[in-house]
């Protein structure tokens, strides 16, 4: 088990990081080309396809990894079903357009909704393959397929771009993404759907699916409503101000938390008859977390002032500020990244909803005010919401799986304390730099000074800490355990 989660987490890093590269790669002529609206309205976009494409799912692939008793019926209902309900949204969309953009605030969002809603039908057609996969362990080839579409959809974007499309290029290159990754998919899996449909093997996954698809409703809302505020009160260039400013910490939690997010589920899932077990699971797998977690995010608030306008441009250094505010918002997530996946493996997804409509709504609230003040006081009171639902969260967990919540944040204390070591030795060598110094040398000597300062925190006070993540490293890529007489994770 201990390889096997080893070998997923290696090709969940090496699928996250090579599209974070390509993205990054992609997004920088982007951000450079195109004006601040345009990224504007794909984040409104993006924002209605998001949350229409839970209703197209139903959280189906979530009831597919969790079901024991997996039957080939279940799989021919759950793409059909899928399949059929993306066509008739798609179709809806484009008779609606106009009525949505009006609701969404901008009335050039009609023809972009039109377009776009064609990608919900791409990834219908690819998501029953892809949660095979994703159930078997095997996430080499969604993630082959992935990287594929993210250089052939990338590619057309700039053509596009430099040919001066606008927005359409950003358009047109999330379509061309997804596309192709449905056909790679299809080329590679073995599944093929029959014509028959039993409602009975569908009605048997929608008893997972009502609580999970009302989590996953309430979590997008929460993660979606500070662009949709933004876009509604300030305006489109300043929610394409926003978009950029999150696109660092965005590609910092794909690299980060999404491989653990990732395997947790169908790893959890294997431990739900065994709630000591599943516990143990969280709190190893949350050592190794706040060790990553701590240093990339913290790291990254510091750099994001020379950072953001050397990647982008000079036109964005005003939205390094929220940049960096958004780093510790995404760092706070990424410590809470197992409690989604604990709760639906130990089947009590249906209780978890109302923690879910607790932080939706204290989202809302926190945007509705902090947006009369500026982006920077919205981003602070995301965070003090988040901080505030995370005590009953954790609670919720120990009278679920009797998790222990000082164990589940006891792992931050050293990270932590050294991260804030970082901060200040960071702080002190910028402090010292001459005012000539370029942006490039500053942000060089920047993660030299931190990256020094918390490995050597690291190895001094928590040496077994490191010697897992090695450890862990050394079974993703094939090599015997480096650790003795540790326990093992998860």
């Amino acid at each position: 088990m201990k390889s096997q989660i080893a070998q997923a987490l290696k090709w969940q890093a090496v699928g996250i990081v090579g599209r974070q590269v390509l993205a990054l790669a992609v997004f920088t002529p982007l951000a450079r080309l195109l004006e601040p609206s345009a990224f504007g309205l794909v984040g409104l976009v993006g924002a209605y396809l998001g949350f229409i494409g839970l209703f197209i799912d139903h959280g189906i692939p979530t009831a597919l990894i969790q079901r024991k008793n997996l039957q080939t019926e279940h799989l021919d209902a759950a793409f059909w079903f899928n399949l059929g309900c993306s066509v008739l949204v798609c179709m809806g969309t484009y008779a609606f357009a106009r009525s949505l953009s009006a609701l969404l605030g901008d009335p050039e969002l009609a023809a972009l909704l039109q377009w776009s809603s064609l990608g919900l039908v791409f990834m219908a057609l690819s998501q029953v393959p892809t949660t095979l996969f994703i159930k078997a362990m095997d996430f080499r080839r969604p993630i082959i397929g992935s990287l594929i579409g993210s250089v052939v959809g990338g590619t057309i974007g700039i053509v596009m771009a430099f040919a001066g499309c606008g927005v359409w290029a950003l358009v047109a290159q999330q379509l061309a993404a997804w596309l192709t990754g449905a056909i790679f998919l299809w080329s590679v899996s073995s599944y093929r759907p029959s014509l028959r449909f039993s409602t009975r093997h569908l009605r048997e996954l929608f008893g997972v699916t009502s609580s999970t698809m009302a989590t996953k409703l309430l979590w997008l809302f929460t993660t979606r409503i500070d662009q949709i505020v933004i876009g509604r009160v300030a305006g489109v260039t300043t929610l394409g101000s926003y978009v950029v400013a999150s696109k660092i910490p965005d590609m910092a939690k794909m690299i980060s938390i999404e491989p653990l997010a990732g395997i947790s589920l169908p790893t959890l899932s294997k431990h739900q008859d065994d709630p000591s077990q599943m516990r143990q699971t969280i709190y190893d797998g949350m050592e190794l977390n706040a060790a990553v977690s701590f240093p990339i995010f913290v790291g990254l608030a510091l750099i994001c002032s020379d950072l953001v306008p050397l990647l982008f441009g000079s036109k964005w250094a005003a939205a390094a500020e929220v940049s960096s505010l958004l780093c510790i918002y995404a760092l706070i997530n990424a410590l809470l990244v197992f409690v989604y996946p604990s709760v639906v493996a130990s089947g009590g997804a249906g209780r978890y909803v109302v923690l879910n409509v607790w932080l939706g709504a204290g989202a809302w609230i926190a945007c509705m005010i902090g947006i009369r003040f500026g982006l920077t006081y919205l981003v602070l009171g995301l965070v003090a919401n988040t901080l505030i639902i995370s005590a009953p969260a954790l609670l919720f967990l120990k009278n679920r799986i009797g998790l222990n919540p000082w164990r589940y944040c006891r792992p931050c204390l050293m990270p932590g304390a050294a991260s804030l070591l970082m901060v200040a030795m960071v702080w002190l060598m910028a402090a010292a730099l001459p005012d000539a110094t370029t942006r490039a040398l500053r942000l060089t000597c920047k993660i030299g000074v931190g990256a020094t300062v918390y490995l050597g925190c690291i190895s001094l006070f928590a040496p077994s800490t490191l010697r897992k993540l090695v450890d862990t490293a050394g079974h993703a890529f094939g090599r015997q355990s480096l650790v003795v007489a540790t326990p093992p994770w998860p």
